[in-house]
């Protein structure tokens, strides 16, 4: 098993500890083995039922990871199924790639690491970098959410607070990078974070009776949830386990939107955005690692983006609050892009939808209050 730069070609191994190619391209590792329905269906109910498509080595850093629901609903005369993430261990999908990718650091003798993050990438990895034993040093925005930065610290790990945009945590780690040489255990950078994400697409297929639906929508900053959705549904495909690829569609912010540019224009590549406020912190990221690779999955599977605006998020937030589901402002994107989606008729109604929620509205209440004393709706 080796790990691939997506630029140069060259390989490395997985027990090196490396997080990024000499080229400065991103890495990614070859595909695991093929999934056994047989075998899988027998085993517990959590993301480590997929165990041999997943590259890693050792026992599991785990928190006991459940397979989260797949909930139907009834949105503006249609069904739609909600795949519930944030009811993952942390709070946030993340902890799948956060699993895989500690499990695979201590693995290999990692003891300390650092990350930054805009929060519940800080908050899963240093849930998961506690059961590990690997002391993890954060930085994050200033401007982050409290329930997600107390997160952080609970789980010991140390944070550091940046003043500023998201941006500036990055500059920050990279000076410490420098003067430490600690490892990068980045969620956006290491491919064992992206492997773990394939179990997204494992859990869809499954729990549809290994029938993919047509589309699948994703709220993107990094894309990390779009691309391990695009890495499993291709690994199932190659086994005959699904029956088709669905169409992956991102979906962002229209105060920060550079793959929705990146996408409009044809580029082949992401141009970094100037970084505004947004209720959608998770994905306000200025511009992907990934970028090539994320525009690559939207085109290749017949997908595309859209990008909902704050108003629109608030109503999306609420609406879902409707139906009983609770998550923060970065998974509420996804109601209102599928609004608009229909409307420029990029999804029929025939056609069946998953929309990703992220992220559990716990880790943003003091927002939560604020956005509901302002709706009408309340």
């Amino acid at each position: 098993m080796s790990m691939i730069c997506a630029r140069c070609r060259r390989s490395y191994g997985t027990s090196e500890p490396v997080w990024r190619c000499a080229c400065g391209g991103p890495l990614a590792l070859e595909p695991g083995a093929p999934l056994d329905p047989a075998r899988v269906s027998g085993r517990a109910a959590t993301m480590w039922r997929y165990a041999e498509a997943l590259a890693v080595a050792g026992e599991p850093v785990s928190l006991g990871e459940p397979m989260t629901p797949l909930v139907a609903i009834e949105h503006d005369g249609r069904r739609v199924e909600l795949k519930c993430d944030y009811l993952l261990p942390s709070g946030s999908y993340k902890d799948r790639g956060a699993a895989v990718l500690m499990t695979q650091l201590r693995a290999i003798g990692v003891r300390r690491a650092v990350e930054d993050s805009s929060g519940n990438a800080a908050a899963s990895l240093a849930a998961y970098a506690a059961r590990a034993a690997i002391q993890l040093t954060v930085f994050c925005p200033a401007s982050a959410s409290p329930g997600k930065l107390a997160q952080v610290r609970l789980h010991g790990a140390e944070l550091r607070l940046i003043d500023g945009p998201r941006p500036r945590a990055t500059e920050a780690l990279e000076a410490h990078l420098a003067a430490t040489g600690e490892f990068y255990a980045s969620h956006l950078w290491h491919p064992f974070f992206l492997e773990g994400m394939k179990t997204l697409a494992f859990e869809i297929a499954e729990q549809r009776g290994w029938r993919a639906p047509h589309a699948v929508l994703s709220p993107v900053g990094a894309g990390s949830i779009l691309l391990g959705l695009w890495m499993g549904f291709q690994e199932l495909r190659r086994a005959g386990l699904a029956d088709r690829m669905p169409r992956l569609f991102a979906v962002q912010s229209e105060r920060i939107c550079p793959v929705y540019l990146a996408h409009e224009r044809g580029a082949d590549d992401v141009d970094a955005a100037v970084s505004q406020p947004t209720l959608a912190e998770g994905i306000a990221l200025p511009r992907p690692v990934r970028g090539r690779e994320v525009l690559r999955a939207l085109r290749e599977t017949g997908g595309g983006v859209a990008r909902v605006s704050e108003n629109e998020i608030r109503r999306g937030l609420v609406a879902l609050g409707r139906y009983g589901i609770a998550v923060e402002p970065t998974s509420a994107v996804v109601l209102p892009a599928l609004e608009h989606l229909r409307a420029e008729g990029s999804i029929r109604d025939s056609e069946d939808v998953v929309l990703v929620l992220s992220g559990s509205a716990l880790k943003t209440g003091a927002l939560l209050a604020e956005i509901l004393d302002r709706d009408p709706l309340r």
